[in-house]
């Protein structure tokens, strides 16, 4: 009886109450809140979406039994489940839909109701306001507005915490450059990439001082904050974890003793499973107010590790630190979710490569470059010198070349534009047949930009020899 009608005026507040109930109230109140939302999201999943029916009659799960997500045993909901049938886990009318990258290449869709959407508004507004964002704060939105969920669920926190803001969508950095002093914006609001190429042209035509640069969709590189925050005058550099599944955001950055996440676990059950000796797991969360497509024990895939108990920084609530992996081969990075497949439709396409190919990310400074590594069919080394290879004549590298871009620009314009901007930057390598699988098995992205990677690994595809290269590389 008290968490329910605790759970009906919370979600009644407006964004500077929400704040004042995160940091003031008793855990004992929010503990309670968190358990009654799970049972009823439970249930009310098991009563209305055809997914959880089926999934549970077949577990022999009794949705009315369920008090905790041990009760549920080892049943997760998985991103192959959401694309496979998405509208099985409708158990309202929808009104806006939003898609997400997912590994196998196929998007997944994920849908809202206007209220969920205001109410995800709020509390991404909530988690601004702990950030340090006041209402006077005026806020350049340079969020992709088009098919995925960022612009418009950041669009709704401005309008529901009254900042003045201008919806830019995820245009070329310098329409915003040239626009932060007319508009006397003091914070803007994009992915990491998208905000290093901004904090790029600032050093380069002179910065303004603003207040913060909040990024999310991707990790921001350690070592690109210093000087970002250096250029634009000492702005603050803070990140928010989230993504279409979640709706709102899972983690936000309100203090600076912590180099990860403060949780919102009164919106989600997270839990972490399948943990290592030193407590890193996949990332597994439970949607507690969505009506319309609420997910149960959603893998993420993600690989990270929280901590519960009081922050250093005085904050109640649980802590997760930033991401160490995924556990599947998806990358995000160059402003978007890459996967395998992608790549694979590409290359497939070029008649002068072999099947064999790798994609390596990695950091210049603070510049992101994707490194593709691709074989010319028919130029493999020499058996007796294996640093000896047959070079290709200059047009047939450009040939090359034209090919990858064409092929890339007309199946992935996103992804194209994103380079265009100078988001990242491209690197085409070519290698003699044969010489990119060391193994068994070849290891099709490779992830260097945050962490230090050994300079090999037997076996998993990333060099482990000196790899003869024909011609050099090739700028795209």
């Amino acid at each position: 009886m008290i968490a329910g009608l605790a759970d009906r005026l919370a979600s009644r507040v407006t964004p500077d109450g929400l704040v004042k109930l995160y940091r003031h109230a008793p855990e004992r109140i929010t503990g309670a809140v968190v358990a009654h939302r799970f049972r009823e999201t439970v249930r009310f999943a098991a009563r209305h979406s055809p997914f959880y029916r089926a999934a549970f009659a077949a577990r022999g799960i009794v949705a009315s039994r369920v008090r905790g997500p041990s009760d549920l045993g080892d049943f997760y909901t998985t991103p192959d489940d959401v694309v496979k049938d998405p509208e099985a886990f409708l158990c309202r009318p929808p009104a806006i839909v939003f898609e997400s990258s997912g590994t196998s290449g196929k998007n997944k869709q994920v849908y809202y109701g206007r209220d969920e959407l205001h109410a995800m508004g709020v509390v991404m507004a909530a988690g601004s306001r702990l950030m340090g964002i006041g209402a006077e704060d005026r806020v350049a939105n340079a969020f992709d507005f088009s098919i995925w969920i960022p612009g418009m669920l950041t669009h709704q926190s401005l309008l529901a915490s009254g900042n003045f803001c201008l919806a830019f969508g995820k245009v070329d950095p310098i329409e915003v450059y040239r626009r932060i002093e007319q508009y006397r914006f003091n914070v803007v609001m994009g992915e990491p990439t998208w905000l290093i190429r901004l904090t790029e042209l600032a050093e380069k035509h002179g910065s303004f001082p603003l207040k913060m640069l909040m990024g999310a969709a991707e990790e921001m590189p350690s070592q690109a904050i210093g000087w970002m925050e250096k250029v634009w005058q000492g702005a603050k550099v803070k990140m928010c974890y989230g993504s279409v599944e979640l709706g709102s955001a899972l983690g936000f950055q309100p203090c600076d003793k912590i180099s990860g996440y403060h949780v919102d676990a009164t919106d989600f059950l997270p839990e972490i499973i399948e943990p290592d000796d030193d407590g890193y797991g996949e990332l597994v969360f439970t949607t507690l107010r969505r009506r319309v497509m609420p997910l149960v024990r959603y893998r993420t895939r993600d690989v990270t590790r929280m901590s519960s108990g009081r922050c250093v920084c005085g904050l109640p609530g649980p802590t997760m630190e930033k991401l160490r992996g995924r556990r599947d081969e998806m990358v995000v990075a160059s402003g978007g979710n890459l996967y395998p497949l992608m790549f694979e439709n590409i290359l497939s396409k070029i008649p002068a490569i072999t099947p064999d190919w790798q994609v390596i990310f990695k950091l210049e400074g603070v510049r992101e470059i994707m490194e593709m590594h691709v074989e010319a069919a028919g130029h493999a080394a020499d058996d007796r010198n294996d640093s000896a290879c047959v070079n290709l004549t200059p047009d047939a590298q450009t040939q090359i070349r034209e090919d990858i871009h064409a092929q890339a620009t007309l199946q992935y314009p996103d992804f194209m534009k994103n380079l265009a901007l100078g988001i990242f930057g491209l690197r085409i390598t070519l290698h003699p047949a044969g010489t990119l699988r060391t193994g068994r098995k070849l290891k099709r992205l490779v992830d260097k930009r945050h962490y230090d990677a050994p300079a090999a690994h037997s076996g998993n595809g990333v060099f482990s020899r000196q790899i003869p290269v024909i011609a050099g590389e090739i700028g795209a």
